[in-house]
């Protein structure tokens, strides 16, 4: 072997070296290790930080909400629901706007939007599976396609909260979901999906994640006596 030989042979065996050592890479990895690491990002990951990450940064945000592998418990528990209690609680608002104020009214307000919002996450994830193709319907179920929904509905939630807080600037506010449907759209790449799938996908994630909460609270308004 000649001497030029030799010198391509070693560094062939320092490229083979340099291999990419991501967390993701699971050449490089084993499965222990891959899983290691992607605990360490959920730890590292606060819910409610995703959520206002996503809301002002929304590719970097969905992509760090994909990469951070947090469960849809700790989504619900560190931001959806917390929201959700928020958004009651501010339908209280109306004392400090308003002397002649119907506790009953306030009350049957809050318990319709809490529930609006938190029965409509299972009934949007339950649409999605229904109206979509085998391949996106399985996105849906997936902890990224769960937490899609969640994220999207607790920006539709803090919207109705600063709604309720800021009556008087109402009606430039009623157009604040319009940011949601932005923010969505952003976010269906990451789904993977083919390039033909993505528009009926965002469609009727957009108009499931818009509508079935007005769906749930016009009819609770009309079962329920004020």
């Amino acid at each position: 072997m000649s001497i030029e030989d030799s010198d391509n042979l070693y560094v062939l065996e320092e490229e083979e070296k340099e291999v990419d050592t991501s967390p993701y890479n699971y050449a490089s990895y084993g499965r222990e290790e891959i899983e290691e690491s992607v605990k360490e990002e959920e730890k590292k990951a606060s819910a409610f930080g995703l959520l206002i990450r996503i809301m002002f940064n929304p590719v970097e945000g969905w992509k760090k909400l994909r990469r951070s592998g947090l469960s849809i418990e700790k989504l619900q528990s560190g931001c959806f629901y917390p929201l959700l209690s928020l958004l009651a609680i501010s339908k209280f608002a109306d004392y400090f706007y308003s002397v002649d104020v119907n506790l009953s009214k306030v009350v049957t307000e809050s318990v319709v939007a809490f529930v609006s919002f938190f029965f409509g996450y299972f009934c949007i994830e339950k649409i999605m599976t229904l109206l979509l193709s085998k391949e996106p319907e399985e996105k849906v179920k997936e902890d990224f396609g769960k937490g899609y929904i969640l994220i999207s509905l607790s920006s539709l939630v803090i919207f109705s909260v600063i709604t309720d807080l800021l009556p008087m600037i109402w009606p430039i506010l009623i157009f604040l979901p319009i940011w949601t449907l932005y923010l969505m759209y952003k976010g269906v790449r990451f789904f993977l999906l083919p390039h033909k799938s993505e528009g009926k996908f965002y469609v009727v994630m957009g108009a499931s994640a818009i509508g079935v909460p007005l769906l749930i609270e016009w009819i609770l308004t009309t079962i329920l006596p004020y």
